[in-house]
């Protein structure tokens, strides 16, 4: 069973992977597109995502690399620039790190290489929360670790459609990616590839301090300070112009 994916770009582009965060699609990226018009561009769903099937248990990360990797051999993806997402970080810092040879720049935001004891009672809430009173309730919960006060207030249409959209996912297919999540745990130090670590200024789900905790066991790691909460390059795509292509183009030599 495969996963939806969407190739964009020209064919003579710099490949560029992008991993979306735990319960986004690949859409998610459509407002970053435009900045990124150089850039060969692979988007995936993840089992539990956009067109994906549901994972028939808790999608851990070490399968969630599986069928990433499967999607790369069967695509004959090259070696890639990789810009990750909250869960989809932790998953390009674990492509990164298992298979280096891969991966030639990463940027990631909003994620961690482990699951803290204080990062642990943030995302039991939500598991909780989605028990109690189901998707939309989970999402109310959650929205708060999720967003800045600046989004919520200037884009409430944006949250009401994140959140009609919590309304339709498969009750159990969430849980398991909750419970999914609640398991990560990476070696961040086998990574060789640079790597640009984005923190959100307002985030409080994955702040810059513990997002620090991975630069000295990094070769090739710098940690910024961005503005926005935990989905910050959601609410300012424009950092990909700003960050994110400036540091590819210089790592990876891209014209």
């Amino acid at each position: 069973m495969t996963l939806h994916y969407q190739i964009d770009g020209p064919t003579s582009g710099k490949p560029l992977l992008l991993i979306n965060g735990l319960f986004a699609s690949l859409e998610s990226w459509d407002p970053a597109l435009k900045y990124l018009a150089e850039f060969r561009i692979l988007r995936f769903d993840g089992k539990g995502q956009g067109k994906s099937p549901d994972p028939q248990q808790p999608y851990v990360l070490a399968e969630q690399l599986e069928d990433l990797t499967n999607l790369l051999n069967r695509l004959d993806w090259p070696e890639t620039n990789v810009v990750g997402i909250s869960n989809g970080g932790c998953l390009a810092l674990a492509l990164a790190a298992r298979y280096p040879e891969r991966v030639s720049a990463l940027a990631v935001a909003g994620c961690t290489m482990g699951v803290s004891p204080l990062l642990r009672l943030k995302l039991q809430t939500w598991l909780q929360a989605h028990r109690i009173g189901g998707a939309q309730h989970r999402f109310d919960v959650a929205t708060p670790w999720i967003w800045s006060n600046a989004l919520i207030e200037s884009q409430p249409d944006l949250i009401n459609h994140y959140r009609s959209n919590a309304g339709e996912r498969n009750v159990l297919a969430v849980e398991h990616l909750i419970l999914g999540a609640l398991q990560h745990e990476i070696d961040v130090s086998p990574i060789t590839a640079p790597c640009l670590l984005l923190a959100g200024d307002q985030d409080i789900l994955t702040p810059k301090w513990e997002m620090s905790l991975m630069l000295p066991l990094m070769k090739k790691a710098r940690l910024e300070q961005v503005i926005g909460a935990h989905a910050s390059l959601l609410e300012h795509p424009d950092l990909f112009e700003q960050k994110i292509v400036p540091f590819l183009r210089k790592t990876t030599h891209v014209a």
